[in-house]
């Protein structure tokens, strides 16, 4: 099942924030790649604006910038182009992209209804098969605010 991610939104960066600072994008991509090896899919990220360096990404993530278009835009022209719509989520907190897409014919969700459907497959997700370095999905969705109860 193809997952696709509207990047800069459910990181809450601007695209002059995630070029100076790119940890948080880097993060990101390695919590998203940690969900694709315990429950995955295939798992695309847009991101607004480029990527001049051509950053490497984690094991099992896609990254796809969208200058000079915006990654809402960019979403929505990829799911016109193809024929199995309804197998494709798109992953956002924007609830006008949201709407767009199911328009579209795709599923779509938040980031909440996300992170829940992926713990259901997977009880202990961790990083590069390592047991020891477990990733604590609310103490990550906190730190990026995307708890529903505040931080």
């Amino acid at each position: 099942m193809p997952y696709w991610f509207d990047g800069n939104n459910l990181i809450g960066q601007s695209v002059a924030a995630a070029k100076a600072d790119t940890r948080t994008r880097k993060e990101f991509l390695k919590a998203l790649s940690s969900y694709c090896q315990y429950g995955g899919g295939r798992f695309l990220v847009y991101f607004d604006g480029d990527d001049p360096n051509q950053s490497a990404t984690p094991p099992g993530v896609a990254v796809r910038y969208s200058a000079p278009i915006s990654t809402d835009e960019a979403i929505i022209r990829r799911l016109r182009e193809i024929q199995s719509r309804s197998e494709v989520i798109v992953v956002t907190n924007d609830r006008e992209l949201i709407t767009r897409c199911q328009n579209e014919g795709a599923t779509a969700m938040n980031w909440s209804q996300f992170t829940s459907k992926m713990k259901t497959r997977h009880k202990s997700f961790r990083v590069n098969n390592d047991p020891l370095e477990r990733v604590d999905v609310d103490d990550w969705m906190r730190y990026f605010g995307l708890d529903k109860k505040g931080s």
